[in-house]
């Protein structure tokens, strides 16, 4: 079977305290997974290792069939969009600002990114607010745009952190 995640007996501890204990899961093309539980569960601990933001004290984490967190993070990030928990757009920059240059965090070029920009602010219902800074936008707003930014490299796994806030 075809995976685009595969963990398997992932393990997190802090200090004594174990956040993540012997998990394991996959998502396979076309999937959708939701992880709930409360506060302290180890839900963003789990995203995090899968982003290769924290190293796992156990388990491993395969991308793409063959592409291993943490040793092929960058290849695997090229492949990824992320709408994080926090709000992580530039202030400074407009709508279409925002997605300009984190297309080119994946050295996308001018071109494509700007092909794309006029169908991710329309996708977002944000295409009057092209040139609105993020502080005149509403969260809802906000939060489409990040969704629009993440989605700029074409991602082939979306992976969004508290998507309703």
């Amino acid at each position: 079977m075809s995976y685009l995640l595969n963990v398997e007996n992932l393990v997190k501890r802090f200090g004594d305290n174990t956040v993540v204990d012997d998990l394991s899961f996959h998502i396979s093309p076309g999937e959708c997974l939701g992880v709930i539980g409360p506060n302290g569960a180890g839900k963003t601990t789990t995203l995090r290792m899968c982003l290769g933001l924290t190293t796992p004290d156990a388990g491993s984490i395969t991308y793409f069939e063959n592409l291993s967190m943490p040793d092929d993070a960058l290849a695997i990030k090229a492949r990824l969009g992320v709408v994080a928990q926090m709000d992580t757009l530039d202030p400074d920059f407009s709508a279409e600002e925002n997605l300009l240059v984190y297309g080119r965090y994946f050295g996308m070029k001018d071109r494509d990114i700007k092909a794309r920009i006029g169908p991710l602010l329309e996708f977002g219902a944000l295409t009057s607010k092209a040139k609105a800074k993020p502080g005149e936008l509403s969260g809802g707003m906000k939060r489409r745009l990040s969704l629009a930014r993440a989605l700029i490299n074409q991602p082939q796994m979306l992976m969004l952190d508290e998507p309703t806030t």
